[in-house]
């Protein structure tokens, strides 16, 4: 008992506050027959493996069926006991995240004791699933050329890839502000922007596994993928790594630079290829001093053996750049002096986890995962534009530049299965990330001329005369003091096995979340505005007639009435339901039904205005899940499945920002009386109110009054909106080749059923823009069209289709060797991308993209709906991965890839806002490109328990240079069109940009290629293992 009470205490101590989804852990079931067929009570069933603390035990039932719960990936030993039977081993049995793997056997009947082993035979498919994605190991990963984060090698996967337009990953089509991301269990996930939230090294991690599609209701808040990743945990025996990794960009190490196009900084109608190499460095060899290294210690093993295991790691990374750097405004490229900068990164990772198996049934494991960065120095721009003085501060203002940047998660996992058929599941996790330690801030008022005082030349001070634009600060007038987010979520299932008409797993859950934002981006100190000799009409709506003082007046923003910035504190809590049942019929047809519903909701961002202008009810979000899987052969050698679902998107807190209170501004009115602007404010602390700072921000002059320009705008909130929602439909079928080999395909469907942004509608009557935020197509918004904007065209629905078709060949490491190839054959079509924007190169701004702003953006000049395939849309992407160990100590591995280029298309500039007057793809396609990565690794036991490995990796090693982006504007000055221009339908863009005079700046460059892939680079590294 004392040594269960250790155990028990050394977990908890690891262990987070709330529960969390995850981590996926897998099951082992099947039945247990004699030789006639007829199935065996009371057989032992016991599985081990090298990745599984203590043993997984069971015993068959009265149908000679048994269930292994928790198990994680791995190899797997399974032994069956039953006397007068001989003993059956069944080895090298692999289970891969989240597979339910079904391993049928056969016991034979005999007089003495005796056993029988096979080795190998082990399923390779999951036929009680419908989820597709796909699983990769340490031992897969570590073998391949990869990036220093778990997520590098994801676009290996069939329908998923990395896209520079998207914002992020992007999984059949979706942006990179759609996906969930989990580490050990923990939500990851970014609730403001929805992004990845946390890294993790591939040596601090086990496997990881992305679904696309089929997956069942305990999963929610995904339109794209699921991605979980799980990090090392110890063993039975010690084991340890001490790393290092190395790369800089000199020439040996980084090829030469591309060439891009660019305007000259002397002439900006003078366009030119370029690349820094031969512009900047000598063709390369005065480089900036760029060099990284990275350290990585791994230490893991048993506390208890079979009973407590520790895993614990600590990667240290420093970065530097030094580099000579010249301005404009001291003269060109040859004749200004220089001037050295630098910059430098330091990162402070560090994982501990401990795994649990404190008695029979019970399986737990905690974590703790750590990312710390920060940087100090900043580079000014190559070209010579930046400003020299860093704000007002002098040239070394840029050495003490920089922030801080904690980030941490910590997870606890608990299972109890408490006999054959029924689990208890339960999850902690806490995750935080924050941006504070600005090391430059203005913390001082700032004064800026908006007219000229030069009118009082001889009346008042000289060193108080200015001309218009005047400034004493150059800089953000915002000090960030923290961007804190944290994340409490808990989750807690029971899944039971019974038998009715076939068998059933039923699980039900319940999960529950906690978001919450500490923001301080804001003015430390008043912003003035001078209007030297102007009179004020600003409040005249208020009732306040207009006036003006001796000199004029003046405003000020960051004042005792509010901040100015982007500040606030606040929480939100959501819940998800789900019920789920997998019932197998006849042992090969499986039919999977489940619901999952969520309450969630926005928040006012500003305590003044409390309330929920977003709120999602449990009936709002609604989420069926269909699945059908058939064994065919009945021996797990080849299923079909089909799936249909419904998915809604987690919404991101970004859009309270702007509309719910999250930007703070506030603008006071003062006479100005007193020709001495420094004594505005100068005394001026944030965050008092007082009648002293009150005098101070008067300085002689008369307070009139304050206008709120971000009064939350819960009026102008669809009150009947739908969330974020999309309808996913999948076919496919996957068959077992060989005993390592499968070939699977997939079909997919993927509907947009509505989005959430704001939508600007223009007013006819009182002139201007008003933003609404609704489901565009909605009746509601469709009525603000009618009611301010009548006779003009209606306000449509957000569309994205996607329709894919995978097929993918896998083989696992078996004779020396792995790898896969797969080929996507797909169509992403619509008018809208996306909660990030892949018209704006991956803006992510989720429900606040441009996409709406102006009435008539989702229309061609000609009047029809924009419509066709999407800025991200890749007609055939080929992938293919292997590696080769060699027998004397040699491996080598190989990631390729093959896609189509992106569709383009004019994008006009009109009302500083854009439209496609010929609607998507009248420019083509971007090149078909081809690369690939290669990795070499070659290893020396020492002693027989020590090893020594030292490793070389080049990116793009074919030295792929396909053009990757086009110049897609034909104008440089934003195009006014009349509304009338624009309901005409014939309104001739092109002898617009004709006109004498140049009016819209034609772009000379338009429909050119303007960047192309980057160049080769290398890596090194060298490894010690014992």
């Amino acid at each position: 008992m004392s040594k269960r009470l250790v155990i028990a205490i050394l977990v908890l101590f690891m262990a987070g506050v709330a529960f969390a989804q995850g981590p996926p852990t897998s099951k082992l079931e099947g039945k247990v027959v004699d030789d006639t067929g007829s199935p065996l009570p009371g057989v032992s069933v016991e599985a081990t493996s090298p990745k599984l603390v203590g043993k997984a035990t069971g015993v068959t039932d009265g149908e000679g069926s048994f269930r292994l719960f928790s198990l994680p990936s791995g190899s797997y030993e399974v032994v069956f006991t039953l006397q007068g039977f001989k003993t059956l081993i069944r080895k090298d049995v692999v289970i891969q995240m989240s597979q339910t793997i079904t391993l049928n056997v056969s016991l034979q009947q005999t007089a003495i004791e005796e056993s029988v082993t096979v080795i190998g035979q082990s399923p390779l498919i999951d036929v009680k699933s419908t989820v597709k994605g796909q699983t990769m190991t340490k031992e897969v990963f570590m073998s391949l050329p990869r990036s220093r984060n778990f997520d590098g090698l994801l676009s290996t996967v069939p329908g998923v890839q990395y896209e520079s337009n998207t914002g992020g990953l992007s999984v059949d089509g979706a942006t990179g502000t759609e996906n969930m991301w989990y580490m050990d269990g923990a939500d990851i996930t970014g609730a403001h922007i929805g992004t990845r939230a946390q890294s993790a090294i591939m040596e601090l991690v086990e496997e990881v596994k992305v679904t696309a599609s089929g997956y069942n209701a305990e999963f929610g808040g995904s339109m794209g993928g699921v991605v979980n990743v799980i990090t090392r945990s110890g063993g039975n025996a010690f084991h340890g790594d001490i790393m290092g990794y190395y790369n800089d960009n000199g020439l040996l190490m980084e090829g030469k630079a591309r060439d891009y196009l660019r305007w000259s900084p002397y002439d900006d109608n003078l366009s030119e290829f370029v690349n820094n190499d031969d512009l900047y460095w000598a063709g390369g060899k005065n480089r900036d001093d760029e060099k990284r290294f990275e350290g990585v210690f791994n230490l893991g093993g048993y506390i208890l053996k079979d009973r407590l295991w520790f895993f614990g790691s600590f990667n240290p990374q420093y970065s530097r750049t030094y580099g000579d750097r010249w301005f404009l405004s001291d003269g060109t490229f040859d004749t200004a002096p220089r001037f050295n900068f630098y910059r430098k990164t330091f990162v402070w990772n560090g994982q501990m986890k401990l795994t649990a198996a404190p008695f029979k049934g019970m399986r737990m494991s905690a974590s703790f995962v750590n990312n710390y960065s920060n940087y100090r120095g900043e580079l000014p721009s190559i070209n010579g534009t930046s400003n020299k003085t860093y704000g007002t501060f002098n040239v070394d203002a840029w050495k003490r530049a920089g922030y801080d940047y904690p980030n941490m998660s910590t997870a606890l996992m608990l299972d109890y299965s408490a006999s054959n058929n029924f689990l208890v599941s339960a999850r902690a996790g806490y995750a935080m990330q924050n941006t504070k330690n600005q090391q430059i801030g203005n913390y001082f008022a700032t004064y800026y001329n908006n007219t000229s005082s030069y009118v009082y030349d001889g009346v008042i001070d000289d060193n108080l005369l200015f001309y218009t634009g005047a400034i004493n600060y150059a800089g953000s007038t915002l000090v960030l003091l923290r961007q804190k987010q944290e994340k409490y979520s808990s989750n807690l299932d029971l899944s039971y096995y019974g038998s009715l008409a076939g068998e059933h797993a039923f699980k039900a859950g319940a999960q529950f979340i906690r978001d919450q934002e500490d923001y301080a981006n804001s003015a430390a100190y008043p912003r003035v505005n001078l209007y030297w000799n102007r009179t004020c009409s600003a409040l005249s709506a208020y009732g306040v007639p207009a006036f003006r003082g001796t000199y004029g007046y003046y405003q000020i923003r960051g004042s005792w009435t509010s901040p100015y910035g982007y500040q606030w504190d606040i929480n939100r809590t959501s819940w998800a339901l789900y019920l789920q049942d997998s019932w197998t019929i006849g042992g090969r047809l499986t039919l999977n039904a489940g619901v999952r519903t969520e309450s969630e909701y926005i928040p006012s961002f500003n305590p003044a205005f409390p309330g929920k202008p977003i709120n999602f009810g449990f009936p709002d979000k609604l989420a069926p899940r269909l699945g059908m899987v058939y064994d065919v052969f009945g021996d797990s050698s080849l299923k079909v499945f089909g799936s249909f679902g419904i998915y809604y998107d987690v919404m991101k807190l970004y859009i309270a920002e702007g509309s719910y209170g999250g930007l703070k501004w506030k603008t006071d009115y003062y006479t100005l009386d007193n020709p001495n602007f420094y004594e505005i404010g100068n005394e001026y602390m944030a965050g008092i109110d007082s009648p002293e700072a009150r005098a101070d921000q008067a300085a002689g002059g008369t307070y009139m009054g304050t206008i709120d320009f971000r009064v939350p705008s819960f009026d102008t909130t669809d009150p009947d909106m739908k969330p974020v929602s999309q309808r996913e439909i999948s076919f496919g079928a996957e068959k077992k080749l060989t005993e390592d080999l499968s070939l699977s395909v997939r079909l997919v469907q993927k509907h947009l059923i509505n989005t959430i942004e704001d939508i600007g509608v223009e007013d006819l009557e009182a002139g201007g823009e008003q933003y609404f935020n609704a489901n565009p197509g909605s009746p509601w918004i469709q009525a603000k069209f009618d009611e301010l904007q009548p006779g003009f065209w209606p306000q449509p629905k957000a569309k994205r289709e996607y329709y894919g078709m995978n097929l993918s060949l896998e083989k696992r490491f078996s004779h020396n060797w792995q790898g896969g190839v797969n080929y996507t054959l797909s169509q992403v079509s619509g008018n809208y991308s996306g909660l990030s924007s892949s018209d704006e190169n991956g803006r992510n701004s989720p429900n606040v993209e441009r996409f709406f702003d102006m009435w008539f953006m989702m229309y061609r000049l000609d009047g029809q709906l924009l419509d066709g395939p999407l800025p991200q849309d890749r007609t055939h992407y080929i992938k293919a991965y292997g590696s080769y160990a060699f027998p004397f100590g040699l491996t080598v591995g190989v990631v390729a890839y093959g896609r189509s280029g992106l569709p383009t298309s004019t994008q006009l500039s009109v009302r500083n806002s854009y439209i496609y007057p010929n609607g998507y793809g009248d420019l083509g396609r971007l090149p078909f490109t081809v690369w690939g990565d290669i990795y070499a690794e070659y290893s020396m036991r020492i002693a027989g328990k020590y090893s020594i490995a030292f490793n070389f990796q080049v990116n793009n090693f074919t030295n792929t240079k396909t053009w990757q982006a086009k110049s897609i504007a034909p104008n440089r000055t934003t195009m006014e069109i009349s509304n009338e221009e624009f309901l005409s339908t014939t309104f001739d863009w092109q002898s617009a940009l004709d006109t004498p005079g140049d009016p819209y700046w034609k772009n000379t460059v338009f429909n050119q290629f303007t960047s192309r892939y980057g160049t080769w680079s290398t890596r090194l590294g060298v490894r010690f293992s014992f």
